[in-house]
């Protein structure tokens, strides 16, 4: 029979701290951000020299065995810079929200409650418990998640399917340069609808 005694307090008083305090914290933030800013540039500019080379017009795909050495090797480069650009979007955003998270309630009890979250149920739960604002599913920067967790998930969970014939084109992938675009966008989107929502943080994004 267990000794009601011998049962050590596991409660506290939970603490919501100032936004941004002083102090010096470990975070690649801005790195992320730059990376994807400049991998979207080169990937658009990649776009331009690959439909400058293309042999047919730009709405006639091209078979493995038709495209020269040189030009897949930037086929490959521009689909590469293309995933790069989508993740590091969406890391500069998972590394702010945990950034955030860690600052605001405390490194043991965010890694405890909140950092296994997914993306939209994090933010929404941080902005709730620390700022006070109550963030509907069809809110913008919840829109901007969603974008860049779909995107992720495509690249990081890929499918497999099946041609309607040997002529059907490839339609695996994702639209070049749209997505990238599209990430960045919401990534933006994403520090702009927070600096929005939490007037202490100003200065964090300037």
């Amino acid at each position: 029979m267990m000794n009601p005694k011998s049962l050590k307090p596991t409660r506290k008083t939970f603490i919501i701290s100032e936004a941004f305090p002083e102090g010096i914290w470990y975070t690649e933030i801005d790195r992320l951000r730059r990376i994807a800013h400049s991998q979207l540039a080169k990937l658009e500019e990649l776009v331009t020299k690959i439909n400058s080379m293309w042999p047919k017009p730009l709405s006639e795909s091209l078979k493995g065995s038709e495209i020269p050495a040189d030009l897949n090797a930037l086929v490959e480069e521009r689909d590469l810079t293309s995933e790069i650009t989508q993740l590091y979007a969406l890391m500069a955003v998972e590394a702010f929200l945990n950034y955030y998270g860690a600052v605001r309630i405390g490194e043991e009890d965010y890694k405890t409650h909140f950092e296994r979250l997914s993306l939209v149920p994090k933010v929404q739960q941080l902005l709730l418990i620390c700022d006070s604002k109550s963030i509907m599913v069809n809110d913008p920067i919840i829109k901007a998640i969603e974008l860049l967790a779909e995107s992720r998930n495509k690249l990081i969970h890929p499918k497999a399917s099946k041609a309607k014939s040997s002529n059907d084109p490839q339609k695996l992938g994702t639209h070049i340069p749209k997505a990238a675009q599209g990430s960045v966008t919401a990534m933006i989107t994403f520090f702009n609808e927070f600096e929005l929502l939490t007037p202490d943080s100003k200065h964090f994004f300037n």
